[in-house]
């Protein structure tokens, strides 16, 4: 079985979340001051790269339309003009450095269009998350450094850990449909799949190709304003006579239910041509807070890829990213056998 992946800690200063995933790779997000409600124009994302080379950049997002020339306003000094596209302005390396120490050390911020204000993000914790990247990633008294800022060299950082591979079965990306289930395979599917103790006869079983000779199979148990939770599965053998099986993760979906109870993905969405399976759990309607993970299937499970997450529902629509991996292509997995507490279609 392949080690469980550590996923990154996410913290929280004041008015900004910030966080550092399995490479070092940090960013922070800013988000609305506590029992605010009015969500911000623009959302600010800064992020720092690993290593002793990482790259700054920092990114404006637009709510709404964001186009055009941007002016950015540091304690009612101008601070630059960004241009954006859509819906996103961005600056990176030395200008972006710059630019993320100077906020660093200020107290109000402003992001204009022309002479309209489109947002005034809080710098409320901004020093605070900028020294957490520092630290985390071997900076603090670096001349490299986002907020401790000091005289050794840059080459202080902490080196960059090794990419977390995920070895890929051959022919795992196919965008054909599978064969429909027949009856008897259904049944097999729905005895398998309970939901909360009982079987769901009136909701359709959503099926899609994982490779040659196994089907992914979604069966929605629980549905609500925000949320629709699915029990995954998965299908093999030939068209007809189908056995099935809970499908396997390295890292169960975030919000999976009780110790012992199948592995639940949240707003399910089946990637054919990627071969990935993602679940976004919302928090609350406005989708500013849960958690969100992309999953690739390598022949056998699932395996994680990206997962990110937001703890507070405070605006920010961008979520630090706590876990990263790279897919390698690697030879076919077999069939496996069937196991002990496969569901079989029947005979009849």
């Amino acid at each position: 079985m392949p080690g469980v992946p550590a996923m990154g800690r996410l913290r929280i200063f004041e008015d900004w979340a910030v966080a550092c995933d399995n490479r070092l790779s940090c960013s922070a997000v800013s988000l609305l001051p506590e029992g605010v409600s009015e969500v911000y124009g623009a959302l600010v994302w800064i992020a720092r790269e690993g290593g002793p080379d990482g790259e700054s950049t920092i990114e404006f997002t637009g709510a709404y339309d964001l186009r055009g020339k941007i002016d950015l306003f540091v304690d009612n000094e101008a601070a630059g003009q960004l241009t954006a596209t859509r819906d996103m302005a961005r600056a990176s390396g030395s200008n972006a450095l710059k630019l993320i120490r100077r906020l660093g050390s200020s107290y109000s911020f402003e992001v204009r269009e022309g002479k309209t204000s489109l947002a005034t993000p809080s710098l409320n914790g901004l020093a605070l998350a900028l020294r957490y990247i520092d630290e985390q990633q071997g900076r603090i008294g670096s001349e490299a450094a986002l907020a401790a800022i000091g005289d050794k060299p840059a080459s202080q950082a902490r080196p960059l850990p090794e990419f977390a591979s995920i070895m890929i079965a051959a022919g795992t990306a196919l965008a054909a449909a599978p064969a429909a289930l027949t009856e008897a395979e259904e049944q097999a599917a729905r005895a398998l799949a309970i939901c909360g103790g009982r079987p769901r006869a009136d909701i359709p079983l959503e099926i899609h190709a994982l490779d040659a000779s196994r089907i992914l199979a979604l069966l929605a148990c629980d549905a609500g304003a925000d949320n629709a939770s699915s029990i995954v599965m998965v299908g093999t053998g030939e068209p007809g006579a189908r056995s099935f099986q809970i499908a396997r993760f390295d890292l169960m979906p975030g919000f999976t239910g009780a110790p012992g109870t199948p592995p639940m993905i949240v707003n399910a969405q089946w990637n054919p041509t990627k071969a990935t399976l993602s679940s976004f759990a919302r928090g609350r309607p406005l989708g500013d807070c849960g958690t969100t993970e992309i999953y690739r299937w390598d022949g056998t499970m699932f395996r994680l890829m990206q997962a990110r997450a937001m703890p507070v529902c405070r605006g920010a629509w961008e979520w630090p990213v706590l876990w990263s991996a790279t897919p390698v292509e690697g030879e076919a997995a077999p069939a496996p056998a069937q196991a002990a507490n496969a569901q079989p279609a029947s005979k009849r």
